[in-house]
């Protein structure tokens, strides 16, 4: 019941820390705000809302649903025939972003994303291949955990913005030492959680790609990861982005899924 919900401990252990602080700071008053947020993450409209802001649509046109549906049909089927607690997972939709990068990602209880990149550009294999992998995050509950961690930390999300434009205001004096002092721990606070946080969803990844593996879709897998590798043009990233990247380095999933 905890994993349904929070989808990690993690992400309740990260919650309830900030609750704390925040709790402390305002004698308890930031509380309800906290709790109201923690029912409104769990119902239909943030999910619904996320998508109109990210541009994210429905499957719309005729040539869409005859190619998309079959090979998500053809992927929950091998799903389930090597799992055994997938009734969360029934009511999981296909959706589309107009973005031209090849991706796909995960989002709340039944947000599956294909980008029109992937669409166009990919084979059907290989988006087997990043359907598996997605929907192994649905299964994992690790979407969950990413709504719940979003919605229901707003207000300390909101906190820390208002602390860095306040520090950048402030003159020089004995106020902006106490107050960067006080910032400073906040920030250490938030760079702690943070790096476990985001190790936690490096982990995720890792075993998204082992149960797509396992389903029977490690080689498309490993296909799109190498094709993304190969037409990619990003810059190398410094020690500090990859500490608090979300995803692991592609090449080290490569070499996790070739190992088998």
């Amino acid at each position: 019941m905890l994993k349904s919900i929070f989808g990690s401990w993690i992400y309740l252990v990260w919650y309830l820390c900030h609750l704390v602080i925040l709790g402390i700071l305002t004698e308890g008053g930031i509380v309800p705000m906290y709790i109201m947020l923690l029912i409104i993450a769990f119902l239909p409209i943030p999910e619904s809302l996320w998508r109109w802001v990210s541009g994210v649509r429905p499957l719309r046109l005729m040539s869409e649903k005859e190619r998309l549906i079959p090979l998500y049909e053809e992927v929950y089927n091998a799903y389930i025939e090597k799992e055994e607690k997938i009734s969360h997972t029934r009511k999981v939709k296909l959706y589309i972003q107009e973005s031209m990068n090849i991706n796909a990602f995960a989002f709340g209880r039944e947000t599956l994303v294909l980008t029109k990149g992937s669409i166009d550009l990919l084979n059907d294999n290989d988006i087997k291949g990043l359907m598996a992998h997605e929907l192994a995050h649905f299964h994992n509950y690790d979407t969950t955990g990413a709504l719940f961690a979003y919605i229901a930390n707003l207000p300390f999300t909101f906190m820390m913005r208002k602390l860095r434009q306040i520090d950048s205001k402030l003159g020089n004096g004995f106020v902006r030492f106490v107050f960067s002092v006080i910032f400073a721990y906040f920030r250490f606070f938030e760079f702690v959680g943070d790096l476990i946080l985001m190790y936690h969803t490096r982990s995720q990844e890792y075993n998204a790609d082992t149960l797509a593996l396992k389903w029977g879709y490690g080689e498309e897998l490993a296909g799109v990861l190498i094709q993304i590798y190969q037409i990619s043009l990003e810059k190398p990233k410094s020690i500090g982005d990859m500490i608090r990247s979300t995803h692991p380095p592609i090449t080290k999933r490569i070499e996790q899924l070739e190992s088998f």
